[in-house]
């Protein structure tokens, strides 16, 4: 799904459990890789395929539909080296870490084989040995894991890679459940590293003692990395300082410990375990009141927690009375619908005074249980009676989403809407209820009404945040009846009331695409020259352009290459943020520099190294964010994070040295070709680009895609909980794993494989695109916003990919097609060699 911009957004992240031992450590591709890259300069593992696009193999597309797939045989891999018959240990070594970043455990394990059966040197049959038990870890196999590390212990003793084989040691002991052996693992690690990573290591180690039993050693430990830097959140190792206490039976300690965390805490969930674990520990030193006013802190003050919920079951058990409204809300945030509606009756049928707030929630009840009827009924109590309640326009709002959305009843919907605007015309929320009324009436099929509605909210409302949006659909709708002079003049006072360039741009698209269904091709190429030249590398001036050139969505060049001088590259950059930023020239540009003594710098290195990646990652960020204003160390910081294999905080860091320039989107462009390969290189291209050949994408469409789900960041996870460089649910991804019988022993957690995540994001969207006639713009649509509804908005399209994406009715779809677009745009710009 398409997230703020790359170069200056964050993506959204999901909470991870605290403890990485087995899912974090196996969904993390182990760092050693990054030597291969780092052996062949800051790019060349990214870009290690050189392809070229033969002209005459494939030409742009005059096909008006979206196209973004190549024959499966234009595309050619220049001749490769002859190969040497017998690769040398370091080549081979080199391949297997390659493999382990690329999450290939099969050639990994092979090549590290043969590393150990053909090397001499101690130093490459450690590293050999490292390796082979970190891919055995991340296969899943931990006793393999174990005593692979174990003989790489017993074998070098002197080796530079013992203490980065005691923490993979302690991993694999821990994914078994020999906590005792991991906690000393995480010792020697400490033993032989000490000062670097201290806090996270101790960490790890408490939580192998916790898991242990040895809880007053936990406690010890736990205490410790409290006391050593790091970017741990103090907190989290409270609570479990706080549950080592419990657990060891100490209870008063750990209610205090309790109180001090849930006085510090900001977040009202960790509030609400704070009052569920202190009501526990009361419960087992039998001071039951103690028990009870936790419990109904909980309940009176943090009610959507599902800790709330287990706290509201241990006073029902108790006998111990509790508002029924209190109960009711509870147990409608828990899910528990049937004990939530038996709740509200009591509360309703009972003697005390009627509140809304028990009418509101009772409708949300009456309609999880399928009521919908009685749950409007519910609402219109509150519409009626209680005007100026809180729940008065959530209330219209519930009516007239339940009638549309579950009883198909559009125009009682959008009358409902309707009166609510007729009601209240000064509501703050007046304009969106007039455009939400004009939403559903479009659903409905009812474009007159539609427009009429969207234009009005664009009269009526002018200061509403989507109010220039309205009048803009109003002219798509108009566009869409066939109505060109109507459509015509809403776009041009579109274009007049426009307040930013992408509103400008799509303006001027729409003019010109009116024009051309009314005959006149003068003046749409005319338009459309203005739309090109408003926002380049915005999606609408984008699309103009390739309108001008009758280019379809997605036309690849005819020829494009990866292959450039990255050292003539980095000259030139380089002298150029001497001259930009009046930088001495003596200034050292070719290495981290001062970063070096960075603590932060420091351990972001060791953590990556360590294959803890989400952690590494913060404290790189977290030093990056603290010199926003240096282009210097901006620079130096991107080359580093390039060469580890983070991409993501590197393309931030580069695109921050543009901004520090003066540099727009536009501008940016315009910048040393070095900085723009950076932001938009062709990274995992070994695999990128025969997993596009195989499922008939071109190489850049397919590049574009994962930058946007994922900024070629293979561990990240979304809020949503998709994971890895394709940005995969869970379940979405077994169902293709299964379709394919690949891989094999499937598991979520090979999700985070950039191999699997490839290759089941572009077999899925492959499916779609198939089944929707080739339609690329529908294939995304179901990529991000699911196949019935992108079904459903191409049957409305009448096979116009601009009409497409104005009729996606997901703002998140809509931005990410745009966003994928722009994407493979900058790509086409970057790497096309058509003569």
């Amino acid at each position: 799904m398409r997230r703020a911009p790359i170069d200056s957004g964050s993506l959204r992240r999901a909470p991870r459990p605290s403890h990485p031992s087995i899912p974090q450590a196996r969904r993390t591709i182990q760092s050693l890789a990054v030597t291969a890259c780092l052996a062949g300069g800051i790019l060349a593992c990214a870009w290690s395929g050189q392809l070229r696009l033969p002209a005459e193999a494939e030409t742009a597309a005059q096909d008006p539909a979206p196209s973004a797939t190549m024959q499966p045989q234009t595309l050619t891999q220049a001749p490769p080296p002859t190969p040497t018959l017998t690769p040398v240990p370091e080549v081979r070594l080199n391949s297997a870490e390659r493999a382990v970043f690329m999450g290939d455990w099969k050639t990994a394990a092979s090549e590290y084989s043969a590393v150990l059966s053909s090397a001499e040197d101690p130093e490459i049959k450690s590293a050999a040995l490292l390796g082979l038990g970190r891919t055995y870890y991340l296969d899943g196999k931990y006793q393999e894991a174990a005593l692979t590390l174990e003989q790489c212990l017993q074998e070098h003793p002197q080796s530079a890679q013992r203490p980065f084989a005691f923490f993979a040691l302690a991993q694999a002991y821990a994914a078994q459940g020999r906590y005792a052996e991991a906690s000393q693992a995480y010792q020697n690690y400490l033993d032989s590293r000490p000062g670097v990573i201290d806090a996270y290591a101790l960490n790890f180690k408490g939580e192998a003692l916790r898991a242990a039993g040895d809880y007053t050693a936990a406690i010890r430990e736990f205490r410790a990395a409290l006391e050593a830097p790091s970017l741990l959140d103090p907190l989290d190792i409270q609570v479990k300082i706080a549950l080592a206490h419990a657990e060891a039976g100490d209870y008063p300690t750990a209610i205090a410990l309790y109180d001090q965390v849930y006085a510090s805490a900001t977040n009202d969930f960790l509030k609400a375990e704070m009052d569920l674990r202190k009501g526990q520990a009361f419960t087992a030193l039998g001071q039951v009141e103690d028990a009870h006013a936790a419990y109904l802190d909980a309940v009176n003050n943090f009610p959507t927690s599902y800790d709330t919920y287990q706290a509201l079951v241990a006073l029902v058990e108790a006998s111990v009375p509790v508002s029924e409204l209190s109960r009711g809300i509870i147990d409608y945030h828990a899910g528990q619908y049937g004990v939530a509606l038996a709740a509200f009756d009591r509360y309703l049928q009972g003697e005390a005074p009627e509140m809304p707030t028990a009418r509101y929630y009772n409708g949300l009840t009456l309609r999880a249980l399928g009521g919908h009827e009685d749950a409007i009924r519910e609402w219109d109590k509150i519409i009626v009676n209680f005007p100026e309640d809180r729940f008065w326009d959530d209330a219209w709002e519930q009516k007239a989403y339940t009638q549309w959305a579950y009883l198909e009843q559009y125009e009682a919907a959008i009358q409902t809407l309707l009166d609510f605007v007729a009601a209240a015309p000064d509501h703050a929320r007046a304009g969106e209820f007039l455009y939400d009324a004009a939403t559903v009436a479009e659903r409905d099929g009812r474009l007159d009404q539609a427009a009429d509605l969207w234009e009005r909210v664009f009269v009526e409302y002018n200061s509403y945040e989507r109010a220039w949006r309205a009048l803009y659909l109003a002219g798509i709708t108009r566009f869409r009846q066939g109505d060109y002079p109507k459509a015509y003049g809403l776009f041009s006072r579109a274009l007049a009331g426009a307040s930013t360039l992408e509103e400008r741009a799509a303006s001027y698209l729409w003019e010109g695409k009116v024009q051309l269904a009314m005959g006149d091709k003068a003046s749409a190429q005319a338009t459309w020259e203005l739309g090109a030249n408003v926002d380049p590398t915005g999606y609408y001036s984008e699309r103009a352009r390739d309108l001008l050139r009758g280019l379809a969505p997605f036309s690849p060049p005819q020829t494009y290459d990866f292959s450039m001088d990255i050292l003539a590259e980095r000259a030139q950059a380089e002298a150029w943020l001497r001259e930009t930023f009046d930088l001495p020239e003596d200034t050292d540009l070719s290495t981290p520099g001062p970063l070096i003594s960075e603590a932060r710098f420091q351990r972001g290195n060791e953590l990556w190294r360590l294959g803890l990646y989400d952690e590494a990652r913060a404290e790189f960020e977290d030093l990056r964010a603290s010199f926003q204003t240096s282009p210097l160390d901006n620079y130096r910081l991107a080359n580093h994070l390039l060469q580890l294999g983070l991409y993501r905080p590197a393309i931030l860091a580069t695109r921050q040295v543009l901004n520090l320039a003066g540099l727009n989107d536009a501008d940016t462009m315009t910048a040393p070709a070095y900085f723009n390969h950076v932001r938009f290189g062709p990274y995992f291209a070994d695999l990128i680009t025969p997993t596009a050949q195989k499922y008939n994408f071109h190489p850049l469409f397919l590049f574009s895609l994962v930058r946007q789900e994922s900024a070629f960041e293979g561990f990240v996870h979304s809020s949503a909980g998709a994971r890895g460089l394709m940005q995969i649910v869970p379940a979405t991804g077994q169902e293709i794993a299964a379709n394919l019988g690949w891989p094999p022993d499937y598991s979520d957690e090979d999700l985070y494989r950039p191999l699997v995540s490839i290759t089941l994001g572009a077999d899925y969207l492959a499916t779609w695109r198939d089944r929707l006639g080739g339609d690329i713009y529908a294939a995304l649509a179901a990529y991000n916003g699911g196949p019935g509804n992108a079904m459903q908005w191409q049957s409305l399209a009448n096979n116009d990919p601009d009409l497409f994406l104005e009729i996606v009715r997901f703002e998140e779809t809509r931005d990410y097609i745009r966003g994928v677009y722009e994407n493979f745009n900058i790509y086409r710009r970057l790497y096309d060699r058509t003569p």
